[in-house]
């Protein structure tokens, strides 16, 4: 059975330390006692339709509490308190106490925290988002005001994001350490109190949060660390699940994204370009008499030819440019912000790039495109796909080795 408690208040988190307690099964809150007729404690207290007071004695003669918790700090009540309700059989805590309860919430508050973003983390987040989520969380367990979350080692950062904080000083502050696997303390003066904690995968430095301007009273070891392995574990798992995503969605021989892939990256091209009225382009292409070419030189030299395609195609193309094995000899490509002029000029790049290319041992080879847009011929992703499609068809029917685009 839960402990009845009255509230006596005093600090600045009073009403924080109330909340706790509500959604704590130990204590049960009857009553809140503040001289101050508009002080936080009394504002969330009323909220909470927890009847309040400015008057403690009358409540506690009633006994209409099993316990007091005094976090006035203020000696005088302290003595009263003992006076009249320990002789009533009723517990009185003092600031010490509600240090303890503060200190075991904020634990289970940070847990909650943690295993609550950890059940709900997708795999269409991006590590991006992942990292923003956890840097805020990090901040409001320790008060901060502003932070980084970063990804790496000494000799490579990999990802880093930052809130409230200057490129500059994020990279000025992440230089400044020099130890990866220990905390460090004020470590950065333009924005002390700093503070940086140590991530860990498998015993190895993982990389780290830095803190800045916190409240000294807010950072326990016990929350420092708790906050230590829930993020390395959830930035562990966030990683080991998008590269089973990955290599679900790469194509093993080209490396390049499979059929699968693609259909969700045309999807979600679809869906940016109706939001904010872009336009993409798709190119389809597809080798030039692979089949007897196969035939006549064996699979292991076809296998060859595939991935020196695939490497002419990232090679010319944009990063920002979608490649995918499509199937067998076939490759698509989706252009996003491209024109139907600009994939065209594209495509005949890789068509020349391709005919030029000696696949070893005096080999060559050429392949035929076809182009289609968005919204050019049609707002659907099969509507574009098929246009792009019969245009490769009308470039093989024309006699290969060209590029046509759909009319």
């Amino acid at each position: 059975m839960s402990k009845r408690i009255l509230v006596i208040g005093g600090d600045s988190r009073s009403s924080a330390l109330l909340r706790f307690l509500e959604t704590s099964g130990d204590y049960r809150v009857v009553g809140v006692c503040d001289d101050k007729e508009q002080s936080s404690l009394i504002r969330e207290a009323r909220m909470a339709a927890i009847p309040t007071m400015n008057d403690w004695r009358s409540f506690i003669k009633e006994r209409r509490c099993d316990a007091v918790l005094d976090i006035t700090g203020d000696d005088e009540i302290a003595g009263q308190l003992r006076k009249e309700a320990s002789p009533l059989g009723i517990e009185v805590m003092g600031r010490t106490t509600a240090n303890i309860i503060w200190g075991l919430l904020r634990q289970t508050w940070a847990r909650d925290i943690f295993d609550r973003l950890q059940a709900k983390i997708e795999p269409s987040w991006s590590f991006g988002e992942i990292l923003i989520f956890l840097l805020e969380s990090a901040r409001k367990l320790t008060s901060a005001s502003s932070g980084i979350i970063f990804v790496g080692d000494k000799k490579k950062i990999t990802d880093k994001i930052s809130w409230g904080v200057s490129g500059a000083d994020r990279d000025s502050a992440i230089s400044k350490i020099d130890d990866f696997g220990s905390i460090l303390e004020n470590f950065y003066p333009p924005l002390n109190p700093s503070y940086f904690i140590p991530l860990f995968e498998n015993g190895m430095p993982l990389g780290g949060i830095v803190l800045f301007s916190i409240k000294s009273d807010e950072v326990s070891e016990k929350i420092v660390k708790l906050i230590q392995d829930k993020v390395s574990t959830v930035i562990s798992q966030t990683r080991a699940m998008h590269q089973t995503i990955k290599l679900s969605n790469i194509d093993g021989l080209t490396e390049l994204f499979n059929h699968r892939a693609f259909h969700e990256r045309m999807e979600k091209e679809i869906y940016r370009a109706q939001q904010y009225d872009l336009n993409f382009s798709l190119i389809i292409l597809d080798i030039d008499n692979f089949k007897k070419f196969n035939d006549a030189y064996g699979h292991l030299v076809g296998d060859r030819q595939l991935k020196a395609i695939a490497k002419i195609l990232r090679f010319i193309l944009r990063e920002t440019d979608f490649i995918a094995r499509y199937g067998g000899e076939e490759f698509a490509i989706i252009l996003p912000e491209t024109p139907l002029e600009g994939a065209a000029a594209a495509a005949e790049r890789l068509r020349s790039a391709v005919e030029k290319q000696d696949f070893g041992e005096g080999l060559t080879s050429t392949i035929s495109i076809g182009v289609g847009a968005y919204p050019d011929h049609g707002v659907k992703k099969n509507d574009i796909i098929d246009r792009a499609d019969k245009a490769l068809y009308e470039a093989k029917k024309k006699g290969k080795n060209r590029v046509c685009v759909a009319a």
